[in-house]
């Protein structure tokens, strides 16, 4: 034991002396009162890739494209979609047709942005032979779909470049929130589609360094268009994934900051910066969800999932484990919830989980004897192994189910959920613009978003009427029906909603945050002490 404590203590020291040389520069000059380096990091790990398609299914994914990429619009402090890329935006009465015309904005070579380039990046998205996770957002596209599924040709998709700078936009029905989806990174422009992994950079920042598993420097974009509101000459981005490690890091000042959606925190922490009063919070609209495959021969029945839904007290979970969200009553967040959903379908009734799981057994062909266990497989990342720990308790005290724990990376993990290869599996979601809609409409079919698995006949046909459905009250009392379709059916297991608890450098200021929970330095700043 004192052995591993040395060489412990040794560990942390050689990565304390590690950010000591890091961090000289903004030591090295007490006189100076503003800093223009950040120092974040990732708890999760590396980026698989720095792709604009492929950042879209992690948080960090999204928010480092934030400051690589520039987009046609961009979320301000407001939290507004305001147009960025673009100098200017035509919109039909109709709500159908859009036309942007582009900023003189450039390339980390120098060379000018197109429109060509927009209409590229989007239609290598929507290639049948692309590997994009998250095509279906374009989906909103006249023809996006058909093209992704090979009915119609690529060309067919309503996006076009009439020139240099004019980018022509058609789409399959009107959405009130198109511009804050062209502020994703499924929307952003690439320098040359058919690179893997992109070398040229059109926002505020580009690759300095990039060392695998380690750190990802940010250097400023000489060329980007409005570069004189940049104060961050440089953000270091590194891969601490031991959560106390990070922590200690962040009180030595040798970070700046700490908590979601960077660096969760565990409960230990977040009692910690409450005492220090050092606590920030900030409301998102997404939801945990414990997803069940629906394909596994255990899961196949939704009087086994109800039942699985039953035997859980979110109270006890937001309380002790999800601190800062509040207990989902309904299968989605208040905000994203349609108004006409009112019938309240997520409690703890040990006695009616009873029920449905003596029902499903029956249903499945089942004993309890043979019923097979579950496997609920849990990222590294603060409070889920004692989330995971305490749904295997439940279900075996509640329901007599044997239950296994499997941790995971969380790379490994959420590619897992898209493939559909795991029983059980939890975490947080979020739409990428504020619609319920673009939630609902990852379950009326089959595809990598729809991690459970699951559809169903009249749900598919009351997203579909939403989706044609002009008049919003109209729209709204549909997409309540179909909501109340999910709620019966239990495909997932909604858990609770959520609220960003992190804490940072106290004159740490200008940093955004988006719909989904993505966080935006670009034009953050460092005010004097």
């Amino acid at each position: 034991m004192i052995k591993k404590l040395w060489i412990n203590k040794i560990w942390l020291t050689i990565l304390l002396f590690t950010f000591l040389i890091i961090g000289c520069q903004k030591e090295s000059k007490k006189e100076e009162l503003v800093v223009d380096s950040l120092k974040i990091n990732f708890q999760e790990g590396d980026l698989p890739s720095i792709h604009p398609h492929d950042l879209m299914i992690y948080l960090r994914g999204i928010s480092i494209a934030k400051h690589l990429f520039e987009g046609l619009t961009r979320v301000d402090a407001q939290g507004k979609a305001v147009l960025a890329g673009a100098k200017s935006v035509d919109i039909s009465p109709d709500g159908l047709h859009y036309t942007f015309v582009l900023k003189d904005n450039k390339w980390s070579d120098g060379s000018p942005v197109t429109a060509f380039q927009y209409e590229a990046a989007w239609k290598e998205a929507l290639s049948p032979q692309s590997p994009c996770s998250r095509a279906h957002l374009l989906y909103l596209l006249k023809n996006g779909e058909a093209a992704k599924k090979g009915t119609v040709p690529l060309s067919d998709i309503g996006v076009k470049s009439l020139n240099d700078k004019t980018l022509s936009i058609d789409l399959a029905h009107p959405s009130p929130y198109f511009l804050e989806l062209l502020s994703q990174p499924i929307c952003m422009p690439l320098f040359n589609v058919k690179e893997k992994q992109p070398t040229q950079f059109n926002g505020p920042f580009q690759i300095g360094e990039w060392v695998r598993s380690h750190s990802i420097r940010l250097d400023r974009n000489p060329h980007f268009w409005n570069l004189k509101k940049i104060s961050l000459k440089q953000i270091d981005i590194f891969m601490v994934q031991d959560t106390p490690t990070a922590f200690t890091f962040f009180e030595k000042e040798k970070i700046d900051w700490i908590g979601l959606p960077l660096c969760p925190l565990t409960t230990e922490m977040i009692d910690h910066l409450k005492k220090s009063k050092t606590l920030n919070s900030h409301p998102i609209d997404r939801a945990f969800w414990l997803f069940l495959n629906t394909k596994h021969p255990g899961l196949a029945s939704s009087s086994i999932r109800k039942a699985l839904s039953l035997a859980i007290d979110r109270s006890k979970i937001t309380q002790h484990i999800l601190i800062g969200g509040e207990p989902l009553s309904k299968p989605l967040p208040e905000n994203l919830l349609s108004a006409s959903f009112q019938e309240n379908h997520l409690k703890e009734d040990i006695g009616e989980a009873s029920l449905y799981f003596e029902q499903g057994l029956q249903e499945l062909g089942f004993t309890k004897e043979t019923f097979p266990p579950l496997v609920i497989t849990y990222s590294q990342q603060a409070n889920r192994k004692q989330f995971a720990e305490y749904i295997q308790q439940a279900w075996a005290t509640a329901l007599g189910i044997q239950v296994q724990l499997e941790p995971q990376e969380w790379n490994l993990l959420r590619t897992n959920l898209e493939k559909g290869q795991y029983m059980v599996s939890g975490c947080f979601e979020a739409a990428f613009y504020k619609d319920p809609m673009e939630i609902l409409e990852r379950l009326t079919t089959l595809n990598p978003s729809n991690f459970s698995q699951w559809t169903h006949p009249l749900f598919g046909a009351k997203i579909a009427s939403a989706i044609d459905e002009k008049n919003i009250q109209k729209r709204n009392a549909l997409m309540g029906e179909a909501e109340a379709v999910l709620a019966e059916h239990m495909p997932f297991i909604p858990i609770c909603s959520d609220r960003f608890l992190f804490a940072h450098t106290p004159n740490l200021n200008g940093y955004v945050f988006d719909y989904v929970g993505a966080i935006d330095f670009s034009y953050a700043s460092f005010t004097p002490k």
